[in-house]
């Protein structure tokens, strides 16, 4: 009985499923859905590997070469590709591993609103006044729930490039404290 096996892009479990079983359209592990971008499905089971006999009849068809038969004149355009991929995959590697060690440094690591991955902070911004128009509200009697200037925290999804930001933590305690305030007080 042949069963197909689908790897989580999300958190790469193996969700085996029987053949002719609706396939699961959210991963069991980490509830993520299965059916979108980066999922992989393998079949495993009786099945008789696929041969090439349906390719060299399109290629004896249409007149066309396999790779190992490629003119003299293409030959050098790296077609077999093996010492392209090996490098790509140890840039791949290197970047993986540099990210993985800033994170190691960072104090705080927020997780991606995207993709759920590990963010790395690239940097801080002040915004001053000029380019900050606060809201006031009634309940704080017309006073700013934050005033410039403010500093926040850049952090960078390594794996969808997203962007976030989050308040510096000092700037956290004054809106603490400004929240916190009784307003009836503040009257007196």
């Amino acid at each position: 009985m042949a069963a197909n096996v689908i790897i989580c892009p999300w958190c790469q479990s193996e969700i085996i499923q029987e053949a002719g079983e609706e396939p699961d359209k959210f991963c069991p592990v980490c509830d993520n859905e299965l059916s979108g971008y980066r999922t992989l499905r393998f079949g495993l089971g009786d099945e008789e590997p696929a041969e090439d006999e349906e390719e060299a009849e399109d290629d004896a068809l249409y007149g066309r070469q396999g790779l190992g038969d490629l003119p003299e004149d293409l030959e050098g355009l790296g077609l077999d590709g093996d010492d392209d991929l090996r490098g790509k995959d140890e840039a791949l590697l290197r970047y993986e591993d540099t990210v993985e060690a800033i994170l190691d440094e960072q104090e705080f690591v927020p997780e991606c609103p995207q993709c759920r991955e590990y963010m790395v902070e690239t940097g801080r911004q002040v915004v001053q006044a000029a380019s900050f128009a606060p809201k006031r509200p009634e309940r704080l009697r017309g006073g700013a729930i934050i005033e410039a200037p403010f500093s926040m925290t850049l952090y960078m999804c390594p794996s969808c490039f997203t962007m976030a930001y989050a308040l510096s933590e000092e700037d956290r305690s004054r809106i603490g404290d400004r929240l916190s305030r009784d307003p009836e007080a503040d009257r007196k």
